[in-house]
């Protein structure tokens, strides 16, 4: 025995209205079906390629100075490419996320248009749900009152293979019910956050987070590149108080025609006093942000920072104070800085924090033109971030 053809034919309806709403491209309720990039694979690409880049050359502004000029260029060059592709990605990343946004703002606002008739659909669904489970119950009750005897074999099979599809019918009405209470439940939220001014104040808002995120970095790309554009430029310039190659011709001494050299004139006596300090010679000292193109590196290009080092017992120590945006806020920081000295013009520093309780590293370099490059390369503490100014002395 099978079921009556009306209850085919209605079961056969019913699937295919639940299953074909979000993708008949003629429906009233339909979504228009194109691929979209996966977010977590952009953000994965965008993480890794970020972590490719903290952990290339970590002491590469310690050693600008004081090591081979060419592998430093080649360094400086892959550092400076590494930044890129993780700022290139980075972009992809926040573009993905500002256009999920959107469109989930875009829908939200399109929901009462655009709503599926869930209830109605369910109400068929479950009728038709009782009429199946009453033909099952029947089909039971025929197997429970046959005979027993071989002769009845063929009978039983079918009345068998009939409970079964009835079985099968009955799970497949059964999922089809719960995915329309899903949806109408989702559809009831979606509507109620409609008409709720604060839920679509809140996701403008974080929408606008979120374009401010990518207007920030793509700001941050273009100085990334000039800074790493500054280091290689300033290894061509002589460092503090060594000559020039122009200044070393013309201080080599001299030879006569007959082969002898002749020694050089006499300096007028002005030039032999002794010659002034140049400024920024050592870390010891002031140094002051102030704001310039290329000249910081983080979340946010600094309100105020202000560092101190002095020498004490052969150690490098003082403080760094500072106003720095984060993602949660701009913080005013204060760091104790402490570290051996190696080097009048580089050094690296354990910083601490009381408040909060924090600690981190902090890299100096002095550069040939009297600037002074300071990187917070590690932190325990997302209060305070990691990131780059460029100082100059007061």
């Amino acid at each position: 025995m099978s079921a009556p053809p009306e209850w085919r034919i209605l079961t056969a309806a019913a699937v295919f209205v639940v299953l074909g709403l979000a993708c008949c491209p003629q429906s009233g309720f339909a979504q228009k079906v194109e691929f979209v990039p996966d977010i977590a694979v952009a953000e994965a690409q965008y993480r890794d390629a970020n972590e490719a880049w903290l952990r290339n050359d970590p002491k590469l502004a310690a050693e600008l100075f004081i090591r081979d000029p060419q592998d430093m260029r080649r360094r400086i060059r892959r550092a400076a490419q590494l930044r890129d592709d993780a700022m290139v990605k980075k972009d992809l990343y926040l573009r993905l996320v500002i256009q999920r946004l959107r469109d989930t703002r875009g829908r939200i606002a399109a929901a009462d248009d655009r709503a599926i008739p869930a209830s109605a659909l369910r109400k068929d669904l479950e009728e038709h749900q009782a009429r199946i489970l009453g033909e099952q119950e029947r089909i039971d009750g025929l197997l429970h009152d046959l005979p027993a005897g071989d002769e009845y074999t063929l009978v039983r099979r079918a009345l068998t293979e009939e409970r079964a599809s009835f079985v099968t019918l009955q799970n497949d009405i059964a999922m089809r019910i719960r995915s329309l209470q899903n949806i109408d439940r989702t559809q009831d939220a979606i509507q109620a956050a409609e008409r709720n001014d604060a839920f679509a104040q809140k996701l403008d808002e974080l929408l606008k987070i979120w374009e401010d995120e990518r207007a920030a970095s793509e700001r941050q790309r273009p100085k990334w590149a000039a800074m790493y554009r500054a280091m290689e430029e300033a290894l061509d310039k002589p460092a503090d108080g060594a000559p020039s190659k122009q200044d070393q011709r013309s201080k080599s001494p001299k030879k006569s025609k007959n082969g002898k050299e002749q020694p050089s004139p006499e300096p007028p006596p002005m030039a032999v006093a002794e010659p002034a300090k140049e400024p920024g010679a050592t870390l010891a000292g002031v140094w002051t942000y102030y704001s310039q193109p290329g000249a910081w590196s983080g979340y946010g290009e600094p309100q105020h920072v202000d560092l101190e080092l002095r020498v004490e017992n052969g150690r490098w120590v003082g403080s760094y104070a500072a106003r720095l945006p984060t993602r949660s806020g701009v913080h005013a920081v204060r760091l104790l800085l402490a570290g051996s000295k190696k080097s009048n013009r580089a050094a690296e520093l354990r910083w601490t924090s009381d408040v909060p309780p924090a600690e981190g590293e902090l890299r100096v370099t002095l550069g040939a033109d009297g600037r002074l490059l300071a990187e917070r390369s590690a932190s325990s503490d997302s209060y305070i971030p990691r990131g780059m100014e460029i100082l100059l002395s007061r």
